[in-house]
C-alpha cells in the first residue's frame, strides 16, 4: 500500500467515524433500526492488510465508538469479531482469489451482488454480537432478533449508498 492509499483510507475512516458519532448516533427508526456505518471502516480495508493489523484497527475503531457512545467495550468486541472473521469470509466468498489477483473491497470492483453479500454477512455477525452482548444474554431474544434484522438492513443499505456517493 502506498502513502496516497493510506491517506485516502484514513480520511475515509475519519469521515465514517464523524458521521457515526455526530449524525447517526441518534438516528434510530422505531427503536429497532440502528445504523452502525462505522463498520465500513473495517469492511473496506484493503485485502492485503495483515490480519493482525485488521484486528488492531477494528479494536481502535470500536473503542472510539465506545468512548463516544459510553458503551464499555460492546462496539470494540463486535468490531474485533468482524475484524477477525473478515479474512475467512473473503476466502469463503472468493475461493479462487490468488496472490496475483487481490480482491479490492468496493462496490465498483466487486459488483453489487458480491459486495452486498460480503457486507451483509459481516454486518449480521457484528450486529448479532453487539445486540446480544448489549442485552446481556438471550432473555430478550425476540426484540434482539428484531433489532438485528432491522439494523442489518439499515446499515447495509447506508453502506451501499455511501459507496455510490464515493464512486467506489
Amino acid at each position: 500500500m502506498n502513502s496516497q492509499t493510506v491517506i485516502k483510507l484514513v480520511l475515509t475512516f475519519v469521515i465514517y467515524l464523524v458521521l457515526q458519532i455526530v449524525v447517526l448516533r441518534n438516528f434510530v427508526f422505531f427503536d429497532v433500526a440502528f445504523c452502525f456505518v462505522y463498520i465500513a471502516c473495517i469492511l473496506l480495508l484493503p485485502d492485503e492488510v495483515d490480519p493482525i493489523w485488521v484486528i488492531l484497527i477494528s479494536f481502535l475503531i470500536g473503542l472510539l465508538v465506545d468512548i463516544f457512545y459510553n458503551t464499555a467495550g460492546v462496539h470494540a468486541s463486535a468490531s474485533v469479531m468482524i475484524g477477525y472473521l473478515r479474512g475467512y469470509i473473503i476466502k469463503f466468498l472468493f475461493p479462487t482469489k490468488g496472490v496475483e489477483n487481490e480482491i479490492t473491497i468496493s462496490l465498483k470492483d466487486m459488483g453489487g451482488e458480491r459486495f452486498v453479500r460480503y457486507v451483509a454477512i459481516l454486518t449480521i455477525i457484528h450486529h448479532s454480537m453487539l445486540f446480544f452482548v448489549e442485552a446481556g444474554g438471550f432473555q430478550f431474544f425476540l426484540i434482539t432478533v428484531l433489532k438485528i434484522i432491522c439494523s442489518v438492513i439499515f446499515t447495509t443499505f447506508l453502506i451501499i449508498i455511501l459507496q455510490y456517493v464515493r464512486g467506489n
